[in-house]
């Protein structure tokens, strides 16, 4: 290219920390911290003892045993609701109603009062005689005496915990899930689905109603009119008091206050914290009002979603909730004696609706059925989901396609003579990179909720390892034959592929596993050669309707399946990381000397370099969503302008205006041009956005064309090395010349320096237009007609000397000498 030439190197894509938003105070951090510190204290304690297993179960039984003295006394509902009040505090607009902790700490506290009370819990049990407040100041420290007992049982998990079981660590997540997390996706988002997946077939919903009595629909609306109706008798108590209080103020300014409207202001202040269990609970009568459904179905729903303790005891309790086998995971409702009704919190019900309809359906002879539907449900809600975020990709759904049926076969490398036919869900082709996903339906069971290792394996497996082989093996036929023969279709051409992705798709929510990929790994569920991305469904809808531009969503595939990320980056749920990722990259700086393996024209690593790269340390998220709280509650009110004010956003980039011009003009390649541009540290987008306007500004003297030649080599996977130049036509040369001109240097130069795609960015010197962008994917062999444009580019040993780091700025700015070769 005959040019004036500057060359750089891009040493590092780390993402933009500096346009980050300033650290604040992080609350959510905090309080981790200090249940870590609590966790580390106790079991350095009792770790200590000659004995600590036994030491252990002692401090449980006897914790236990004081809980459990005390709460007897109490009527337990009315104590349920004195500890919704305490443990739930109202939330404010755009917050969550609940929060997981406190949630769990209810949960608890509830199950151990009911299971304690020597007779079936309701209205019509006497218990003793309670002072004012006496309920208030017992929840005030049964927060704490619960904490104690759940961080016990964590104590005791751990010690019991077999080290030599590569599972043992999944298994403890899965429980700490079970036992803290509730709401893991918004729980609006959940209800639609499920209301999808249990309604949305006919002869499912038929099937509900004649064996059940009632369906999911009208399961979730009972479920949610209890709790609107405890609400309704919350804001009740709430107004009631104020007036009372209001009443007797004003009559006090008066000089009226008597006895009358003080006894009022009191039992309005004590009737809103400790009501007796009329106010505490709702009558089924008001359910078959406030939903129109029929009392006979409202009652089915009743008794099939009662909590039955049976004969438990607390401590059977206790042991069943810490160990993920929540009694309350499937039957969230209270029924007391008198058949008054209440949820302690709404939180579990639609899960509770759709595992227990599920189960009851897998003695059904509609279950085949419903196993068809949940998966159609999947597949086409992953396509759609998938399509804001790719659009005009070229999609296979549901397709079938050959492979070899033995190594023969294999090695005779003839897609044509392949027998074996099998199936894949999604494969998603957009110019130079390819998408493969896996939809998996299945849910988790609660045998390994409750952390049997042995199912838990046989669940993954079937979740997530069948996924990413199935994925895998869609990848390796790409990557071996250069296509894929289908089903109906024929031979698909492929060849010009350079990246592909794996994706695996889960309609049941894992956040702790599905962001443990290193676990995984280590676990035999995943090989390290062919990670997916494991997302549940509602995280890739919500990740897809965040995401500003498609070059975004690919960066975050990228970086989401790197393995070091998923070392170095530790978070209990999808968004965290995904929020993290607009935040700061999810940047994990590689290893220097890999990297000048993988692309040997680069320097040597420098000390600082080597040093930035060990000094390196892994990073526990806490969590990020509280702007994504705000956002979605917006958008549920239908406050439109609201929610896109405070959508979360990616870090801005100054490249923007370039990726959205290559991909409205669908450049060939711009999906990875613009995701690999935003990969790129401030200094760097700073540069590439001020190329164009440094070579107009300064035209070559010879009237000559100039150019800028920038090489982006940031990992240590040769296939990932980039090349990207800047390039003028100048008065007088035709279009079509200055393109052919810019795409053969560009070959030239990638095949010189061993790189298997780069982008040539071409500007007209005269109008300043922005002509066009070139990619090139090109491998192998150059044709003989660029033997010429090779013959004249600088070896690569001179430029190597030429960008030498400390020199940079300097070549920079240097002019092109006449005469000086490319």
């Amino acid at each position: 290219m005959s040019s004036r030439s500057k060359r750089r190197k891009t040493r590092n894509t780390r993402q933009r920390h500096a346009r980050a938003a300033p650290q604040r105070f992080d609350a959510h951090a905090q309080a981790m911290v200090a249940s870590w510190e609590a966790l580390i204290e106790l079991m350095a304690k009792l770790g200590s003892a000659e004995d600590p297993e036994t030491e252990i179960q002692k401090a449980i039984d006897d914790a236990t045993a004081r809980f459990v003295g005390d709460v007897r006394r109490f009527d337990p509902l009315r104590l349920i609701e004195t500890a919704r009040l305490a443990l739930l505090p109202l939330a404010s607009d755009g917050g969550r109603p609940i929060t997981e902790a406190g949630a769990a700490q209810l949960e608890l506290l509830a199950l151990l009062a009911l299971a304690a009370q020597p007779g079936p819990a309701g209205d019509q049990h006497v218990y003793d005689e309670v002072q004012v407040q006496e309920m208030s100041a017992f929840v005030s420290t049964a927060k704490k005496d619960v904490e104690e007992l759940l961080r016990l049982a964590q104590v005791r998990s751990y010690s019991v915990a077999d080290s030599s079981d590569k599972l043992a660590l999944i298994s403890l997540l899965i429980r700490s899930s079970e036992v803290w997390m509730r709401n893991s996706s918004y729980p609006e988002m959940v209800e639609k689905t499920y209301l999808e997946l249990l309604d949305g077939e006919p002869s499912v919903r038929t099937a509900l109603n004649s064996e059940l009595g009632f369906d999911a629909t009208d399961a979730l609306a009972v479920l949610g009119a209890c709790h609107a109706l405890q609400m309704d008798s919350l804001n009740a108590r709430i107004n009631a008091m104020r007036d009372a209080i209001m009443s007797a103020m004003t009559a006090d300014q008066a000089g009226q206050l008597d006895d009358e409207l003080t006894e009022r202001a009191r039992a309005g202040f004590l009737d809103m914290f400790e009501p007796d269990t009329v106010r505490a609970t709702v009558a089924v009568e008001d359910v078959v009002e406030r939903t129109g459904i029929m009392a006979e179905r409202v009652a089915a729903i009743v008794e099939h979603f009662r909590l039955d303790l049976g004969t438990m005891t607390p401590m059977e309790v206790l042991d069943a909730f810490a160990t993920g086998r929540n009694p309350m995971r499937m039957r969230p409702l209270i029924v007391a004696d008198s058949g008054r009704i209440m949820l302690v919190h709404p939180a579990l019900s639609v899960f509770a609706v759709r595992e227990s309809l599920e189960a009851h359906l897998k003695a059904s002879a509609a279950w085949n059925k419903y196993a068809k539907h949940r998966g159609d449900l999947l597949e086409v809600r992953t396509r759609t989901a998938l399509g804001r975020v790719l659009p005009g990709a070229r999609y296979r759904d549901g397709f079938e396609y050959y492979v070899p049926v033995d190594d023969a076969e294999e090695r005779a490398g003839d897609p044509a003579k392949y027998t074996k036919r099998v199936e894949g869900d999604h494969l998603i082709v957009l110019d130079d990179v390819a998408i493969i996903v896996e939809d998996k339906a299945v849910a988790l069971s609660a045998l390994a909720r409750g952390g049997k290792t042995n199912r838990i394996r046989t669940d993954l497996t079937g979740i997530i390892t069948k996924a990413a082989e199935q994925a895998g093996r869609i990848r390796d036929g790409i990557e071996r034959d250069g296509g894929l023969r289908i089903e109906g279709e024929g031979w698909l051409d492929l060849s010009d592929i350079r990246e592909i992705h794996t994706i695996a798709v889960s309609l049941d929510d894992l956040s702790t596993v599905m962001t443990a990929t290193a676990e995984l790994v280590k676990a035999g569920l995943l090989d390290l050669d062919n990670i997916p991305w494991t997302v549940s469904l509602h995280d890739l809808e919500l990740i897809t309707e965040l995401v500003a531009r498609p070059a975004e969503f690919l960066l975050y595939l990228r970086q989401r399946r790197n393995p070091d990320v998923t070392t170095m980056f530790s978070a209990p749920d999808e968004m965290d990381l995904f929020l993290y990722f607009f935040e700061a990259g999810l940047w994990v700086e590689p290893d220097p000397a890999k990297v000048h393996a993988a692309f040997p024209f680069r320097d040597e690593p420098t000390t600082a370099e080597l040093r930035r790269y060990r000094r390196q340390q892994s990073a526990i998220l806490s969590s990020r969503t509280d702007t994504l709280d705000a956002w979605f509650h917006l958008r549920e009110r239908g406050e439109t302008a609201a929610a896109a004010e405070a959508k979360p956003a990616m870090v801005p980039s100054p490249l923007e205006p370039l990726i959205d011009e290559l991909q409205s003009r669908s450049t060939t390649g711009w999906l990875s041009i613009g995701a690999t541009m935003l990969a790129m540290e401030t200094s760097t987008q700073d540069g590439f956005a001020r190329h164009a306007d440094t070579l107009l500004d300064n035209p070559s003297p010879d009237g000559k064309g100039s150019s800028i030649t920038i090489i982006v080599t940031a990992s240590v996977d040769p296939a990932e090395g980039w090349l990207f130049v800047w390039a003028t036509s100048p008065v007088g040369e035709a279009t079509v010349t200055a393109e052919k001109r810019a795409r053969d240097y560009l070959r030239a130069k990638k095949h010189q320096l061993g790189l298997p795609r780069g982008v040539v960015f071409i500007y007209d010197e005269p109008t300043r237009d922005f002509i066009g962008a070139a990619y090139d994917g090109h491998v192998g062999p150059l044709d003989s007609s660029l033997t010429a444009t090779l013959n004249s580019l600088r070896p690569i040993s001179e430029m190597q000397r030429t960008l030498h780091p400390n020199a940079k700025h300097t070549v920079r700015a240097r002019k092109r000498i006449p005469g000086n070769s490319r």
